[in-house]
């Protein structure tokens, strides 16, 4: 019979007069994978965050039951005390946000220290080295010298990984583990928790990504409105799923078509035109080394790749938040030199990875919508609430113009990020990893609504993410970065068929086309 490394019953949670987990019973086993799946809204965060005693004020956690172990060596983690004594060492932690779970202004070598010593080890470089390269870094001694400012999200999401699971916890709690990271690593960190679990420890994966469930769960919940609608081996529950909740998330795991027509072949329409960009760290050499792209009117071009190989940078570079060391950058045909970026910025916009965390909290959706309006001094102020007031109501939260953004659900935060991206009438719409942090119903509803708008506003869009899924399902390009160079740009129905290069082709491996639902 199985040890259980945790025993949960009657777990509820209260924030004023909201429940937001209702009676949760859950048993975890060592050496077994759990997984957590939910829509956005649904307690899965909540839950772990009661697993490891982090809920934050003013909720009210109780159960009749929460154990730590069995036996004579059970601990009581209702106990005064306990979690201290627990918690990183017994109890670790994959947070959801590593970027923001990290000391920005140190230097990982000395953040790695400080966890082996908390949790028992002698923090010396051998340690320091190991744990680096365990978690997947093979230049241990660059990463370790860095800051964690200066990690990619999927190289910060790579050491927080490393950190939790280094002191070898008996429960593992892992909060969407897999949303910063490419393909590649998301099988790399598959095979980590796997490893993980065969070791003894007992997993529970909080995700929304059912393909990462189907291939590593050994069990799983389906939570909805914090309670549990569906709980069992995973072959049932994801093969055989009884609840509607759990038929959704299954059915959406792959996202459909949301392209909009092909644009016409015209290279004087170019939006968008770069050659031969570069970009150079100091510490961390060249990031964009040589960067060819084009986007023309109409046209959607995803940009794929692994994480750190400059993405983000690229962006940064095109919207005038980073200054290239050398190539030439037209926007419209203009560079920003005879331009100026103000006026270029009218022309391209940008819907951000966090839409929660771009967002000032304490201003309303409507006040945020039309900030760009107020900044470039469009129209009159009533002309402007008005203009924000349709952009809403276009992206589907009419209504909710005075709440701010603690007020809104995730998905919510994103549709008023696009609605203030559209607000000032773009050419370009620049979208960073546009639907990372959402369920497979709110994924769809998001993709949707950019093929739409790109369609209706006669504008192009590049799209980058990870999730060649997504980027098949809605653009007519993917261009593939490695080493801050373009690799491959191929048109997205024949990608998977004239891919010739090895990250490519990895990409695919790791994103198949099984299970597909493009009907």
């Amino acid at each position: 019979m199985t040890a259980s490394a945790m025993s949960v019953r009657g777990l509820t949670v209260i924030y004023g007069q909201q429940v937001v987990l209702d009676g949760i019973d859950l048993d975890l086993p060592t050496g077994r994978v759990h997984v957590v799946l939910g829509a956005s809204g649904s307690g899965k965060t909540t839950l772990l965050h009661a697993l490891i005693g982090m809920v934050p004020a003013p909720g009210l956690v109780s159960a009749r039951r929460l154990m730590l172990g069995a036996g004579e060596r059970a601990i009581d983690l209702s106990a005064p005390g306990a979690w201290r004594r627990v918690r990183g060492r017994h109890v670790g932690l994959i947070a959801q946000d590593p970027a923001q779970a990290l000391t920005p202004l140190r230097r990982v070598a000395s953040l790695v220290r400080e966890a082996d010593r908390l949790t028992g080890g002698d923090a010396s470089p051998r340690r320091v080295d190991g744990m680096l390269r365990r978690a997947g870094f093979a230049d241990s001694a660059t990463v370790a010298s860095r800051y964690c400012f200066q990690l990619s999200g999927g190289m910060a999401q790579r050491l927080g990984v490393g950190l939790a699971v280094a002191p070898r916890p008996a429960v593992l709690l892992a909060d969407e583990p897999s949303t910063a990271l490419d393909g590649v690593a998301r099988a790399a960190l598959a095979a980590t928790l796997r490893q993980v679990a065969d070791g003894g420890t007992a997993v529970v994966l909080v995700t929304h990504d059912v393909a990462l469930a189907a291939g590593l769960a050994d069990d799983v919940t389906v939570l909805h409105d914090g309670r549990v609608v569906e709980t069992g081996p995973a072959l049932e529950v994801l093969v055989q799923p009884c609840h509607e909740v759990t038929r959704s998330l299954v059915d959406g795991r792959r996202p459909r078509s949301a392209a909009p027509p092909a644009p016409r072949d015209d290279s004087s329409a170019a939006v968008l035109s770069v050659r031969g960009l570069r970009k150079r760290y100091r510490g961390t050499g060249a990031v964009l080394d040589g960067v060819d792209l084009d986007v023309t009117d109409g046209e959607v071009v995803g940009i794929a790749g692994r994480s750190g190989a400059g993405k983000t940078t690229l962006l940064r570079c095109l919207v005038g938040l980073e200054r290239p060391d050398g190539g030439d950058l037209r926007i419209n045909g203009r560079t920003p030199a005879e331009a100026g970026w103000r006026a270029l910025r009218r022309s391209v916009q940008v819907v951000p990875q966090d839409p929660r965390g771009s967002l000032n909290p304490w201003r309303t959706a409507r006040e945020l919508v039309a900030d760009p309006l107020d900044a470039h001094r469009v129209g009159s102020r009533a002309q402007r609430r008005a203009r924000a007031d349709e952009l809403l109501n276009r992206v589907g939260v009419a209504g909710l113009g005075s709440r701010r953004p603690g007020q809104l659900s995730t998905g919510q935060c994103q549709r008023v990020a696009i609605a203030r991206a559209l607000a000032l009438r773009p050419r370009l719409l620049v979208a960073d990893e546009p639907v990372t942090a959402l369920d497979a119903p709110l994924r769809q509803g998001v993709l949707d609504l950019l093929g739409d708008l790109v369609r209706e506003h006669d504008m192009a869009a590049l799209v980058i993410s990870h999730d060649l899924h997504v980027l098949e399902a809605l653009c007519h390009r993917i261009a593939v970065l490695d080493a801050g160079r373009i690799v491959e740009d191929l048109p997205a129905p024949t990608l998977r068929e004239q891919a010739a290069h090895p990250l490519t082709r990895a990409l695919i491996d790791c994103h198949p086309t099984g299970g597909s639902h493009d009907d």
